[in-house]
């Protein structure tokens, strides 16, 4: 459930901050649009399969770092070629009219998943508001000055890599949103994350963080890209 979990709030983070509409950002995207996080013990890339007016379809593959050399993986080509030793193949289809995820499928295992617990989920993001992270709510670089001293410390920013060339990159847009006091593990939490102010299309940020006062959670990318032709079949 906390893959899936994570996987819901990083899609709907990309398609809720907008001027206009809930929907516009992930619209803007390009079906190939990817990114690879990194959870636990594995690696999870995240796919923009295909987008219309009326649904989305994501596709989430996992693999078990062990199993993966970053200094040699080519994931544009490993997914081409079926994605070998992955562990999870997952196609999810979100409806854009009702704010819902409709439909999750394995192709691994090949059978329908059910969905009811991430529905929620969704349907609870696409009501939250997004705003800009104030400099003083930023994470820094380095240790906390003493009381009383002005903060100088650089603003910290995630590792900015695409199509698998680490580029140097300090310039990011950071926003954040409040979870309602709900009862759920997430009531209360700060959810941060980080764009890429000179991509506006691409859809998927490069950090996420949920901020807790007992815990924190964070999503970092470790490669980003696009071109991405998925070899499954596409749902219907």
């Amino acid at each position: 459930m906390m893959t899936r979990l994570v996987l819901v709030l990083i899609l709907i983070f990309s398609i809720g901050y907008s001027n206009t509409t809930l929907k516009s950002r992930l619209i803007r995207g390009t079906p190939g649009d990817y990114i690879v996080t990194a959870q636990g013990e594995n690696y999870s890339l995240l796919l923009l399969r295909s987008i219309d007016s009326n649904r989305l379809i994501l596709e989430e593959i996992s693999i078990e770092q062990e199993n993966v050399d970053l200094k040699k993986i080519n994931w544009k080509n490993w997914v081409e070629n079926k994605a070998p030793r992955a562990i999870s193949w997952t196609a999810l289809v979100f409806d854009l009219e009702k704010n819902s995820l409709a439909q999750c499928y394995s192709f691994l295992e090949k059978q329908w998943v059910f969905i009811d617990e991430s529905d929620y989920f969704v349907k609870e993001l696409f009501t939250l508001t997004l705003r800009p992270t104030r400099d003083t709510e930023r994470k820094r670089i380095g240790p906390p000055p003493e009381g009383g001293e002005i903060d100088r410390r650089k603003m910290w920013c995630p590792q900015f890599i695409f199509n698998g060339v680490k580029q140097k990159k300090t310039d990011f847009e950071v926003l954040r949103a409040k979870w309602p006091n709900d009862k759920t593990r997430l009531a209360g939490c700060i959810l941060e994350l980080y764009l890429d102010p000179e991509q506006p299309n691409f859809p998927f940020p490069y950090w996420m963080e949920v901020q807790h006062p007992h815990y924190t959670f964070k999503v970092s990318t470790i490669d980003s890209g696009s071109g991405i032709n998925s070899p499954m079949p596409l749902l219907k």
